[in-house]
């Protein structure tokens, strides 16, 4: 009998894991747009120049990003050609490091059962599943981050030379991944623990300083594009400016929301985010009581969230860094609830917030896919009947595999959703990428496509021949004055400047459209959404001034 418990508990799981697998296959066909789209545009650039070195984007040189997510997407443009498939797999398939990563991280310091619901814990939260779609720096930034922290973890194990420098090469890829932050994380999360620890004169060590040159040479080759193109300044954008810049506000960003990362976090680490602020709540409780196994995890959340908790320029993926610590840390207590007595309490809060969240989401999914933006689509409503049904299957297991696996088929009811229906609808209203196949379709050999006073710039991406990025009305005019032929996407005010320029043009095509980064309530409901769409125009010019 208990031989055909464990069988039918391998099986469902078996199920789950494919459809895990196949949930984010699909979400590699889907579109891409605002940051994802440029970088897609930029690796495509490479492709076509064949320049890995000298970066730039609509004939410009771009210093915003280091190289590190050009460097493994473009190859897969060479493999496959250029295309949303191309582009996100690389990043997929680099995020199984951190993965991998963090089941070894946790396992140094807890039970096998622990490390693996933090891998587990990772592979599922809402970080995943959307910036593996909206794709960001920061997902390979956590790869990296991650992979650095259990190899110093392994370090200040064993002493072992092997590992400062693999975290050596993790911190130097974390750097060129996405900037400073790639060593502030690592530096801050360790210097808690060696502290707490006692360990704080081992880091006087030959090795470590061995580990710091294998960074610095990886970190030289990285900036070398950079400074090619903008000598010094270049480098101070890289090491200071870009990031004094969105933390003061003088770069990108707004009013100071203090509790930004916290409300983010309820749905940017879903199923996960309340057991995450009461697994924290709970270590800090327990900081001082007894010694801690490890504290890279609650150093590595603390120092950084403090930081860009009081940035100017927020964002969800900022806190994506930090998703392997807090897996860690969530992963670490959901055990100690349910298999330590004297937390039985909180094992009763823990399932009960869990299943708030469970219901949440199904009655999301329901909502969106019903009410919001119907489903017709019978394979669509197939998939989530299978999930219905691995949901009510019991196994056997106990209380905790149960929760756990019950939250992971609901994080998956709802991002199976979003790849296969929710986005494709979505996308629909991103006309950008329709007002490109139109040109595609019509624009004769060596016609360019530009874009005034739109910042979609996944335009460089989906057009066949992109053009340049019109900042202002006297980029505009010179474009009216020498692209015979030339194509312009504009929205309304473009398109009444364009028309009293005094250049003969054509309006092949008005759109209706809504950036799919610009939700708002009156757009997701149907019958208020057809007033919050606004109107993007496709232009030919046919005799120039």
């Amino acid at each position: 009998m208990e031989r055909r418990k464990v069988n039918l508990e391998t099986i469902v799981s078996v199920f789950i894991g494919a459809f895990l697998l196949l949930t984010y296959i699909l979400g590699l066909f889907v579109p891409v747009t605002s940051d994802a789209g440029k970088y897609a545009a930029i690796s495509r650039v490479i492709y076509e120049t064949g320049d890995w070195v000298n970066l730039s984007v609509h004939f410009e040189p771009y210093l915003q990003k280091p190289p590190l997510l050009f460097w493994i997407t473009a190859p897969f443009y060479f493999l496959l050609g250029p295309s949303e498939f191309a582009f996100k797999l690389p990043v997929l398939l680099y995020s199984a490091i951190a993965i991998y990563s963090t089941y070894r991280f946790a396992k140094l310091f807890y039970t096998n059962r622990v490390a693996k619901i933090a891998a587990l814990m990772l592979a599922t939260s809402e970080f995943y599943f959307l910036f593996h779609n909206d794709i960001h720096t920061d997902v390979l930034l956590t790869a990296n981050v991650i992979f650095a922290i259990w190899q110093i973890a392994a370090y200040f194990r064993s002493y072992q030379l092997k590992h400062m420098l693999l975290a050596g090469l993790g911190i130097g890829l974390a750097l060129i991944s996405k900037g400073p932050i790639g060593i502030y994380v690592p530096v801050t999360a360790t210097l808690t623990h060696v502290v707490f620890s006692g360990q704080l004169k081992k880091i006087f060590s030959y090795k470590i300083v061995l580990g710091a040159i294998v960074g610095l040479v990886v970190l030289f080759v990285g900036l070398i594009g950079l400074f090619k193109q903008f000598g010094w300044e270049g480098l101070n954008f890289f090491f200071w400016e870009n990031n004094a810049g969105r933390i003061s506000g003088r770069i990108k960003g707004g009013r100071v929301d203090y509790l930004f990362y916290f409300h983010t976090t309820l749905y940017i680490f879903l199923p996960w985010g309340l057991l995450f602020f009461l697994s924290v709540f709970s270590e800090f409780k327990e900081l001082f009581k007894k010694a801690n196994a490890e504290l890279y995890s609650l150093g590595g959340i603390v120092f950084y969230w403090s930081v860009v908790s009081v940035a100017h320029a927020q964002a969800p993926h900022y806190l994506m860094v930090l998703s392997p610590f807090m897996a860690v840390l969530s992963a670490k207590w959901v055990v100690q609830f349910f298999e330590n007595q004297r937390y039985i309490k909180l094992k009763k809060t823990v399932v009960v917030l869990q299943y708030v969240t469970i219901g949440f989401l199904w009655i999301l999914m329901l909502v969106l896919c019903i009410y919001c933006f119907p489903a017709t689509s019978l394979w669509f409503w197939a998939g989530i009947v299978f999930l219905v049904i691995l949901f009510f299957i019991r196994t056997g297991g106990d209380n905790l595999s149960l929760v756990l696996r019950r939250s992971i088929l609901s994080i998956l009811v709802i991002s199976f959703a979003i790849n296969v229906h929710l986005f494709p609808t979505l996308f629909k209203y991103q006309s950008v990428i329709t007002a490109c196949e139109v040109f595609d379709e019509m624009a004769e050999e060596g016609e360019m496509l530009n874009t005034y006073l739109s910042q979609h710039r996944e335009l460089f991406f989906y057009a066949k021949t992109p053009g340049y990025y019109l900042y202002d009305s006297e980029d505009l005019r010179e474009c009216l004055t020498k692209q015979k032929g030339g194509w312009i996407y504009t929205n309304d005010k473009g398109l009444d400047e364009i028309f009293n320029s005094g250049a003969e043009v054509k309006l092949v095509q008005s759109f209706k459209h809504r950036s799919l980064s610009g939700f708002t309530a009156k757009f997701i409901n149907p019958a208020t959404r057809e007033a919050s769409l606004k109107n993007m125009h496709l232009i030919h010019i046919i005799t120039p001034l």
